[in-house]
């Protein structure tokens, strides 16, 4: 009996020190909706977004560290700077609660894998004789594995992948990459802060074309003819055939031209590519074409359905019942057209909705590569110069109708390069 009435002693003891402590330090010690402590808010009140509040997911489930300590060496112990890098995204983003099948799915997306870049390059420079292998960009890291084609691909591809680590590149290529970072982390207000003045970047699912167009603007240059800008040699003159002209950030010169229709009509990326498209669906696909969903018909005619029978959530019926797409950003509602007559007609089967409705794509011939062993480069996988510098040629661009070819039972543009 003495002993229990020792042990409760102990506790009642105990538990009136611990309520003094608090009572003395209650604007110190803060607790989440989830009842957790989080001592990172005593000194942190920036806020990522609404859905991850700092009182509600707090600091140290993104950032990880020790939250119960108050002390500023023991509480950023352990501490990540970038939750979304894919080296901590599965402790991260990807916990239990908050995204855990997004982090596989994407680690297996070709935004990350880049498997048919390195696949092709390999392939036609005779390194494999299998056009479909299965070397990811993690393998380069992790192993260091390099050849002729591997060095091009590090030195002059390998800035656009997941993981590479935000501002690990300099100049421009400090922007790219980051994991999840790099799609969904945007610039915060500049009304927002902490104590120090150091905004938290904003954490969103309305992801600006901007932000994908920063990598989506070479090999098809999607990005800049999406938008209604083509290359040109560039000269330093303001005006290149009558057009005006205006440089790119990586040096690069375009010419202005008509835009896409669905870039004039406010459309960006998201509205049409699908979520799985874009971060994956847990297969680990070959060549970008695999990834795709999205077709012409899905929207035009269609029943917002893609290829492998996903539907997109943004395409729903107006107000007069007729098909409509919802602007992911803004939602506006944007009228669904469905085809016309002729284009359904039999003589048009065959005929894919680009080989008439594009009327001009890149077309790039007499582009030439060399290496010159006797300098060095930036190998943008690891981040650090290497033997080996790569650079790269153009004799002709041309900007004119499309070559058409035939692509399994349809026919489709083929774009040289």
């Amino acid at each position: 009996m003495k002993t229990w009435l020792s042990l409760a002693l102990i506790v009642l003891i105990l538990s009136a020190t611990v309520y003094e402590v608090l009572r003395h330090r209650a604007d110190k010690v803060h607790l989440l909706l989830s009842g957790q402590v989080d001592m990172c808010l005593s000194c942190h009140q920036e806020e990522p977004d609404q859905a991850h509040q700092a009182g509600v997911v707090g600091c140290a489930e993104c950032h990880l560290g020790n939250p119960l300590a108050s002390e500023k060496w023991r509480a950023h112990r352990g501490m990540v700077k970038n939750p979304g890098e894919l080296v901590w995204a599965e402790k991260t983003c990807g916990r239990q609660g908050c995204h855990p099948s997004d982090v596989p799915n994407l680690k297996k997306a070709l935004m990350a894998t880049n498997r048919g870049i390195i696949a092709t390059l390999r392939y036609y420079w005779g390194e494999t004789d299998d056009p479909r292998e299965n070397l990811t960009v993690e393998d380069l890291q992790r192993t260091g594995k390099t050849s002729l084609a591997l060095d091009y691909f590090r030195k002059l591809c390998g800035s656009c992948h997941l993981w590479v680590k935000r501002g690990e590149l300099p100049s421009f290529l400090a922007e790219k990459g980051g994991g999840c970072t790099a799609c969904h982390n945007q610039p915060p207000p500049r009304s927002t802060g902490n104590k120090r003045g150091k905004p938290h970047p904003q954490i969103t699912k309305k992801v600006p074309l901007e932000a994908c167009v920063r990598c989506h603007n070479r090999s098809g240059r999607l990005g800049l003819t999406y938008q209604g800008m083509i290359e040109s040699e560039g000269y330093g003159v303001p005006y290149d055939e009558g057009l005006p002209r205006s440089d790119l950030i990586d040096g690069r010169s375009v010419i202005r031209i008509p835009p896409d229709v669905h870039f004039k009509a406010g459309l960006v990326c998201i509205d049409c590519h699908l979520r799985e498209e874009i971060m994956g669906d847990g297969k680990s696909y070959a060549h970008f074409e695999e990834q795709v969903e999205i077709t012409c018909q899905m929207c035009h005619g269609g029943d917002g359905l893609s290829r492998k029978g996903r539907k997109a959530p943004n395409f729903k019926k107006g107000p007069n019942g007729q098909p409509v797409l919802e602007g992911k950003l803004d939602g506006r509602l944007h009228p669904l057209a469905p085809p016309k007559e002729i284009c359904q007609g039999r003589d048009h089967q065959r005929l894919s909705c680009q080989a008439c409705h594009s009327w001009y794509v890149p077309q790039c011939y007499g582009c030439h590569v060399r290496q010159d062993e006797s300098q060095s480069q930036l190998d943008k996988v690891n981040a650090r110069e290497t033997k080996g510098l790569w650079e790269e040629f153009r004799s002709y661009m041309r900007y004119e109708r499309p070559v058409l070819g035939v692509q399994g039972n349809k026919i489709e543009i083929l774009v040289p390069g």
